[in-house]
């Protein structure tokens, strides 16, 4: 009996290890930041039209009983990131969607593939299916969220 609890202890000591229970290079599918506002849910779909192109879905939520201002999104492997709707006509104002979001507090919005989502233009590397793509979302403070968005066919 001694020797199972030790071992349960050593395997517990070890989960409690970052290093150890997951890649210390990986990216979260998910992360709070001291605002409470929480990214997850992100996927990439690369465009079956033109490789330069992929498109972002994902949610954001605000837990924070105050409002926040997202300034900006930006990832490595984009020159340029811009809103885009599926059945909406483009102008300058949705292009910057992401440059000035209000995020109303205690509150979630979703992007997905048939709505308001982002747009990673001028896409520096080929995307592989499954990898996951650094997208860093800064806010007003100066704050930001880092996330992995996981590279998955439309």
């Amino acid at each position: 009996m001694k020797r199972v609890f030790a071992a349960f202890a050593v395997l517990l000591s070890f989960s409690a290890v970052p290093g150890f229970a997951q890649d210390a290079g990986a990216l979260p599918a998910a992360q709070h930041n001291r605002q409470k506002i929480v990214v997850l849910d992100g996927t990439l779909s690369p465009s079956s039209h033109n490789a330069s192109y992929a498109s972002g879905y994902f949610t954001i939520r605000n837990d924070d009983g105050a409002d926040h201002l997202l300034k900006g999104v930006s990832s490595p492997i984009c020159s340029s990131i811009t809103a885009h709707h599926t059945n909406q006509e483009q102008t300058q104002a949705t292009n910057d969607l992401f440059s000035h979001l209000s995020l109303p507090h205690n509150s979630e919005m979703i992007f997905p593939p048939s709505g308001y989502h982002l747009l990673c233009g001028g896409i520096t590397k080929p995307l592989q299916q499954g990898e996951k793509i650094p997208f860093t979302f800064q806010f007003l403070d100066g704050d930001s969220i880092t996330i992995g968005f996981t590279v998955k066919p439309v």
